[in-house]
């Protein structure tokens, strides 16, 4: 059970990258200044860092959860 849990939170983290990616296209695209665009990556990047973050978090907890059964 728990290396489903693992699974499902490796694969959110994919799923996460891959949105990122696109984003990072889309941004690169767009018609802004080198500023604007250095300053939408690096929002991109902390929203990523904290979906990231909260991934780790569930997993953690739903592993302990687990792992007391």
């Amino acid at each position: 059970m728990v290396k489903q849990v693992k699974l499902i939170a490796e694969e959110s983290k994919v799923s996460l990258r891959n949105v990122r990616h696109d984003l990072v296209r889309q941004i690169k695209k767009a018609d802004m200044t080198e500023d604007e665009t250095k300053r939408q990556m690096d929002k991109l990047q902390l929203l990523v860092d904290e979906y990231n973050k909260k991934i780790d978090e569930k997993y953690a907890e739903k592993e302990k959860d687990l792992l007391k059964i």
